[in-house]
């Protein structure tokens, strides 16, 4: 689905979900433009990889004391 396409639904529901207020579209548009953007950016955050060598850090788990 297209971007275009995702705020259009989005807005739409939006637009029910607040008892279908006639002159608030640009609103509702601008409201679902932006949690769309949101939820874009999310997911290019999430695409990092899951690579256990590609982790940073300590690798080994911590080791009780042994004293």
């Amino acid at each position: 689905m297209t971007s275009e396409q995702e705020i259009r639904e989005l807005a739409y529901y939006i637009w029910v979900s607040e008892g279908k207020p006639c002159g608030q579209s640009d609103k509702h548009w601008q409201m679902a433009s932006k949690k769309v953007a949101e939820q874009k950016k999310g997911e290019l955050g999430s695409n990092r990889s899951t690579d256990p060598s590609e982790t940073k850090g300590t690798t080994e788990p911590a080791q009780p004391d042994q004293t």
